[in-house]
């Protein structure tokens, strides 16, 4: 096996001063120092690099370090964005929360630098397990970037096919527009193309996105946008039963038709509006249906691109008919904050929304404004 270093450190951030360094080879020597000098002794003869956050953190007080001891800047793993790629199922890896790992010591990089370890090889184990279309569509986009490039090489993992738009569309076929403007997506945003088509892949209705991959590569949203909640104009086997207002309607409330006033059909076209992610001002008589016209759009976001649609209201016990008559029906996807929640409910409120377990959000606002949608 290649020789391999796991690394992690403890700085002062105003001063940058190095106050502990904690590193484990995969052959299972050890060190804790803040000694730079005995560092790079430790590290002589290394070939690979590897630390959670190492690129944006780490990197940047031992890069020297790292140099001295001749290991050059190719070969430094990151196991940071190898997550979302290779564990997009909720709940995430045991060992993450963001961009943190998680260990029982605080402060102790020689722990920390263990924990990396083992979550690095989870990933290569993960990844040696991944089905060969979606091991060469990784490749294919990531290996000529400073993130993944060195993943690729300690594992070995190599493609000699070149046909990337082949390869997605044979193995998404289905799962994204048909007509989305891959070439472009593939050029400009690789990265943020492989998170897209890693949760799309995991089909898993709860699982997101996390909020340091949205924070550092916010074109994911767009990217996903484009690849399933934006109906094309000629149809294909995606928009036609994912995007399909009435197959929604179906599938989340029973109905077969959508009601009809005076010969219009008007809830057909404020959810077809909305689907088709136009702006528009819907007025109903009271108790003419208007809930509908916002949730089965919401609810579809929800499934096809994890979105989350807020709803204003000025009532507090509208809020909560609205969450319980969906419930009743099984639907479990909304949740409102507002003043009559105690503590813990608010805050189990919040953590579904940060979770990815709601579609639909009723917060509390003084005054009312038109209901809108967002993403995580």
């Amino acid at each position: 096996m290649k020789s391999i270093a796991f690394v992690d450190t403890e700085v002062e951030p105003k001063s940058r001063k190095i106050l502990d360094i904690g590193s484990v080879k995969n052959n299972g020597n050890s060190f804790h120092s803040n000694s730079i000098a005995d560092f790079i002794k430790f590290l002589n003869g290394t070939e690979f690099i590897c630390g959670h956050n190492i690129l944006n953190h780490d990197l940047l007080y031992i890069d020297k370090a790292l140099s001295d001891a001749e290991i050059h800047s190719d070969k430094i793993i990151d196991t940071l964005f190898l997550s979302p790629l290779l564990f997009p199922t909720k709940p995430y890896h045991s060992l993450l929360k963001d961009d943190k790992l998680q260990t029982e010591d605080a402060n102790n990089p020689l722990n920390d630098s263990i924990k990396a370890k083992d979550l690095f090889f989870d990933e290569v184990s993960v990844f040696n397990q991944t089905e060969e279309k979606l091991k060469q569509i990784f490749y294919l986009l990531l290996n000529k970037t400073k993130e993944f490039h060195s993943f690729f090489s300690f594992v070995g993992y190599k493609s000699s096919e070149t046909d990337i738009k082949k390869i997605i569309k044979e193995k998404f076929q289905s799962l994204i527009c048909e007509h989305a403007d891959l070439p472009e997506i593939i050029s400009e945003y690789p990265i943020e193309l492989s998170y897209c088509l890693a949760i799309i892949n995991c089909n898993n209705r709860y699982s997101i996105t996390p909020s340091w991959v949205l924070k550092n590569y916010p074109k994911v949203e767009r990217i996903m946008f484009l690849l399933r909640n934006n109906p094309c104009l000629p149809g294909c086997v995606y928009c036609n039963q994912a995007l399909d207002i009435y197959k929604g309607l179906k599938n989340y409330f029973g109905f077969d038709k959508y009601r009809s006033y005076a010969g219009e059909p008007l809830q057909e076209n404020a959810v077809q509006a909305a689907v088709n992610n136009k702006s528009i001002l819907a007025v109903f008589p009271t108790g003419g249906g208007k809930s509908i016209t916002f949730q089965v759009p919401a609810l579809m976001s929800g499934e096809n691109v994890k979105g989350l649609t807020v709803v204003i209201s000025p009532l507090q016990s509208l809020m909560k008919d609205q969450v319980d008559n969906l419930e009743r029906i099984g639907i479990t996807d909304a949740v409102t904050i507002n003043g009559l929640l105690d503590p813990i409910e608010r805050a189990k409120s919040i953590q579904r929304i940060q979770d990815g377990f709601a579609s639909i959000l009723y917060p509390e606002l003084s005054d009312s404004h038109p209901a809108g949608h967002l993403s995580r």
